[in-house]
């Protein structure tokens, strides 16, 4: 995202248009309202923890955090905007 050019298909932006469209799409990993229960506070936590850094283990700083959280930035131009938005996940038509 450097503003000067569509991330989509490289046109350059607001050259003979007035408006470039700025997309910010946040994954982020989803979780239930946590219900605590008297068994879970006897826990040991420090098996808990232990548990978690095992399952940490070997994987890279960043893909751990892929794994919670991602944030992508694209610049768009109107034509690349107009066909984003009728299609953001750019799913197939389904003909019935």
């Amino acid at each position: 995202m450097n503003h000067t050019v569509c991330d989509l298909f490289s046109q350059e932006l607001l050259r003979g248009n007035t408006v470039r469209y700025e997309v910010k799409i946040e994954v982020k990993a989803a979780y239930d309202p946590l219900n605590v229960t008297d068994e879970d506070l006897g826990q040991d936590f420090n098996t808990e923890f232990a548990k978690v850094l095992l399952q940490l283990d070997g994987i890279s700083t960043e893909d751990a955090q892929a794994q919670v959280y991602r944030l992508f930035e694209f610049d768009l131009c109107p034509a690349c905007q107009r066909s984003y938005v009728a299609n953001p996940l750019r799913k197939e038509s389904i003909d019935s």
